[in-house]
């Protein structure tokens, strides 16, 4: 993912790819951005730049230390309506001095799982266990996601 974006940069930088609109609009729904700091207000702008495409709403923004670095907590949402429901928001989440801030994205796992599928399923819950450990979901979710996960695995060793 790194790599993707140093790769995306590098290219808009030699004017091979369009560049991105200066300014995004960060919309959240809920004011938990009121007096934001600039990594809070840099994080959300990167978020906007990512998802342009999408008009994303930011709530439940959140700040917290970890060591000597802050971290930012949130849920964005990429649905179009104005102020959207509950379900449609995803946990993010951000350190500073880190290059990419971390959106999971929640897909239910199906009953069966081809063996083809099976690492991008353990990579989706990647980002889970990694704003599990900046404290941006409940301790657990990750666990939670992995026991489901072998579950299902073990459910197709058995057929």
């Amino acid at each position: 993912m790194k790599r993707a974006l140093i790769l995306c940069l590098s290219l808009q930088g030699l004017s091979l790819l369009p560049s991105v609109g200066a300014a995004h609009a960060q919309t959240v729904v809920d004011g938990s951005d009121k007096n934001a700091s600039p990594f809070v207000k840099s994080t959300l702008h990167m978020l906007s730049t990512r998802f342009a495409e999408d008009h994303p709403k930011f709530r439940k923004i959140t700040t917290h230390s970890s060591g000597d670095k802050q971290v930012v907590c949130g849920e964005i949402s990429l649905h179009g309506s104005k102020v959207p429901a509950a379900e449609n928001f995803m946990p993010f989440g951000a350190t500073q001095g880190e290059e990419n801030p971390l959106v999971y994205e929640p897909h239910t796992i199906p009953a069966a799982l081809d063996f083809r599928e099976v690492n991008t399923w353990i990579n989706r819950g990647a980002d889970l266990e990694d704003l599990e450990e900046m404290g941006c979901v409940p301790e657990g979710s990750y666990r939670q996601y992995s026991d489901h996960l072998n579950t299902v695995l073990q459910h197709r060793k058995t057929n």
